[in-house]
């Protein structure tokens, strides 16, 4: 019996096929090799379980206590809020994530996010022994159940504010008003457009947002808000959102000044002139 060599060609074969393969497991590797990390770092992690929070963290970084009086102090956030939606997030719960390591992407909306929310899963940073967390964090987490995924980040941002009802240990249209008194008055326009274009800052831009999600409540309900959070808007602007609302934009200024300006009337003078003209 007579046996032959293997051409040349045949072993360029077999090894551009196992460079494949090690090009291929290499990919894998790094595809998956964080959300891997991360998964299994977060198996490990300790937790407290309430009603209707999961709070986890890595063991020793926070004590039972801590996490128990915390996810004591959400419940309190956590039935206003699902008020506002109708209940239909009643049987929720929210997962709540501190790790040190958490590192959030740059936020679309100009603000530094704290936080990353996905479907009712939370994660945010850790530093000390007091765990803390934006509220709107939770709001976010149980728009994403009522009302599904939202067409604009932006815009889901504004909506969760709205849902806490509070900016900095005040209600929410009394900050507004108050900042209005100071900056002027900002057009839906200036609020909708890119952020250069508003002449304020990522926070005030969030807050007069916010405020005007709170009209839009207000003055058509919850329904018209769903409608907004839910628009798949490719540029957040007042051609779209008047589109998706299917209103005009004077009619969209008129009912924003409306509801400020009767915010702004219950207020203390400002030093400079507060009027603000109507849209025509």
């Amino acid at each position: 019996m007579i046996f032959e060599a293997p051409s040349e060609r045949g072993l360029g074969k077999v090894g551009a096929a196992f460079a494949l393969a090690c090009l291929a497991l290499a990919l894998i590797v790094i595809v998956f090799a964080r959300p891997l990390r991360r998964y299994v770092r977060e198996a490990l992690m300790q937790r407290v379980t309430s009603a209707h929070y999961q709070i986890l963290c890595p063991p020793g970084a926070l004590s039972q206590e801590a996490m128990t009086q915390f996810a004591t102090q959400r419940e309190m956030l956590f039935a206003p809020v699902d008020r506002k939606l109708n209940d239909s997030a009643s049987n929720s719960e929210i997962r709540v994530i501190f790790d040190p390591e958490f590192k959030a992407a740059t936020a679309s909306t100009g603000v530094a996010q704290t936080y990353d929310v996905t479907g009712t899963t939370v994660r945010t940073g850790l530093s000390g022994r007091v765990p803390q967390l934006d509220p709107a964090a939770d709001a976010e987490a149980l728009l994403h159940v009522a009302w599904g995924e939202p067409g604009s980040a932006v815009i889901a941002h504004w909506t969760a504010l709205w849902l806490v009802g509070r900016w900095q240990g005040r209600e929410l249209g009394m900050a507004a008003a108050e900042l209005e008194q100071r900056v002027g008055h900002k057009q839906v326009a200036s609020l909708l457009g890119r952020l250069s274009d508003a002449g304020i800052s990522p926070q005030d831009r969030a807050l007069l947002g916010a405020a005007w999600v709170n009209a839009m409540a207000g003055l058509g309900g919850a329904a018209e808000v769903r409608k907004l959070y839910s628009a798949k808007v490719t540029n957040l602007d007042v051609a779209e959102v008047t589109k998706a609302l299917g209103t005009t934009s004077m009619e969209l200024e008129r009912k924003w000044q409306m509801w400020m300006y009767a915010y702004v009337a219950g207020m203390p003078p400002a030093g400079h002139s507060m009027a603000m003209p109507m849209a025509k």
